[in-house]
């Protein structure tokens, strides 16, 4: 079965106050939208600026064999130490754009995250989902992912399984068996299926992306990414939204493990100075 491209609206015709329903719809039914033109060009330049500064304390992270990935490095947390980052996020038509996508009237900021691909890193990253390990319930959730380079088919494009999002969540591959207690019982899909090798059951459809426009999907969703350009590095950036239905769920296994001192109960709404409300429509706008 062919790769298609994903549905792609222009940024003016989403955030309007007659959105484009047909692009929501098939965000809901894909996973995975392309917003054109969403994040303007003073806001590129302004991530750019800061970029450098921001990555001096990026990481290696944990990929699915377990072993560092030393290609790719990333760094959360930026909206916190960074006031021109900061800026971006609450000032920009990304948190905008998320909720619109996700038909809710809030999106709360779950996580920001930059990640660097050096030139010619890997050809890609493996298939996975996003939300296995979050210590949330509910489905209006999304993930905002854009580059300060073009991405296309060869160069750091982003790849999505049409309408695994509807589907359940796998065994994360980064972690051995035994090693997650009793979260096992919310990947009721078990291990991670071979993508790749069952095209007809598991559809690709493919993103390209210039400067400006911005993937939105969904963090179930089974997604992937081509790796870095041979001359150029790949600086991208996902940030993670919770809508109006999101509520806590406790999971032993999670990401950031400061999220355990949160002091919440499972079903509890996530009120937290350290997980901002970006966007609220029932609220007036400066």
């Amino acid at each position: 079965m062919p790769t298609v491209r994903a549905p792609e609206i222009a940024a003016e015709n989403l955030l309007s106050d007659r959105p484009d329903e047909a692009v929501i719809d098939a965000y809901q039914r894909v996973g995975a939208v392309i917003v054109r033109g969403l994040i303007g060009p003073a806001w590129i330049a302004a991530l750019r600026d800061c970029y450098g500064d921001m990555a001096q304390t990026a990481w290696v992270p944990y990929v699915e064999e377990g072993r560092p990935q030393k290609a790719k490095t990333q760094r959360p947390g930026m909206w916190e130490e960074e006031a021109r980052f900061r800026a971006f996020l609450f000032e920009s038509p990304i948190a905008r754009a998320a909720a619109r996508l996700s038909r809710s009237a809030t999106a709360q900021l779950y996580e920001d995250i930059l990640i660097t691909e050096p030139p010619g890193a890997a050809p890609k990253a493996g298939w996975h989902q996003d939300e296995p390990t979050w210590p949330v319930s509910g489905r209006q959730l999304s993930s905002v992912w854009f580059s300060l380079e073009p991405v296309g088919d060869e160069t750091g494009a982003m790849r999505f399984v049409e309408g695994s999002h509807h589907g359940p969540m796998y065994h994360p591959t980064f972690l051995k068996p035994g090693e997650a207690g009793d979260d096992v019982r919310f990947w009721t899909g078990g291990a991670l299926p071979d993508v790749d090798g069952d095209p007809a059951r598991f559809p690709v459809v493919q993103t390209d992306a210039e400067p400006g426009d911005a993937i939105v999907f969904h963090p179930r969703t089974l997604h992937t990414a081509y790796g870095s350009a041979a001359d150029h590095a790949r600086r991208s950036f996902t940030i993670r939204f919770l809508g109006d239905d999101v509520r806590w769920l406790p999971k032993q296994r999670i990401y950031h493990r400061w999220m355990h001192d949160l002091g919440l109960k499972q079903g509890d709404r996530i009120v937290t100075p350290r997980l901002p409300m970006v966007w609220d429509e029932n609220v007036a706008q400066p």
